[in-house]
């Protein structure tokens, strides 16, 4: 009797959806290093196509367009600045730890992460396109708003010892977008270190009140947050 042949392993099949999943995530991926490193006028179908090691027509397969790619982009680009509940410290932490744990958290999770600046990158590219740039800058406003929200849920200090409370928590975003930028350049890891202290300072002493200042009454900063939305 024959021996039998020994049995060829088993492949396990990738699902439809995974490889969907997997294909659109290379594309993607390819796309962001092109806006990162090269700029958005470089990101054409072709050249994030061979970044991805697709062929053109498998990549309209799944965008079929430059502007849908664009608007899947934007999406990815933003997620990180959606209600980032990480970020957040507790806000029954004592200030100072409060203040150093949401610089840390807000610059390795959102504007320090290389993602940033393709973000910006795709943001400036897309100011031609008024179709894709109002839903930025729609999202951005939305964005804003839950992100004023939620500083003040974590310091709730800045309402009764600062008179502009929403001023300053659009300056403290503005620094760290700031330094996030300056990441296109060669920044020494101690002047960018200090950068993020100075901000950890400045929270802390917006959120103490000055020796014999008055405390600024609630119904003011409730008035102000109102006038912003």
């Amino acid at each position: 009797m024959p021996t039998p042949s020994p049995r060829a392993p088993t492949r396990t099949r990738t699902p439809q959806s995974e490889r969907v999943e997997a294909t659109q995530r290379k594309i993607i991926e390819s796309a962001q290093r092109l806006l990162r490193e090269e700029g958005f006028k470089s990101a054409t179908l072709q050249a994030i196509a061979r970044g991805a090691k697709v062929s053109l027509g498998a990549l309209q397969h799944h965008f079929d367009s430059r502007d849908a790619l664009m608007e899947r982009l934007v999406d990815e680009a933003m997620a990180p600045l959606s209600d980032h509940g990480a970020v957040w410290p507790d806000a029954t932490l004592p200030l100072r730890e409060r203040a150093q744990t949401f610089v840390e958290r807000a610059w390795a999770d959102i504007f320090g992460a290389t993602s940033y600046l393709t973000a910006w990158s795709l943001f400036f590219g897309c100011k031609a396109t008024p179709s894709i740039f109002s839903r930025i800058d729609a999202k951005r406003a939305n964005e804003d708003r839950k992100f004023f929200a939620r500083f003040l849920e974590a310091f709730p200090e800045l309402e009764q010892h600062h008179p502009y409370p929403n001023g300053f928590i659009a300056s403290v975003f503005s620094t760290l977008r700031g330094v996030g930028v300056f990441e296109l350049f060669d920044v020494s890891t101690t002047e960018k270190h200090e950068e993020l202290q100075a901000l950890v300072e400045t929270i802390v002493r917006a959120c103490t009140p000055a020796v014999g200042a008055p405390l600024v009454p609630r119904t003011q900063g409730r008035q102000r947050r109102k006038s912003t939305a």
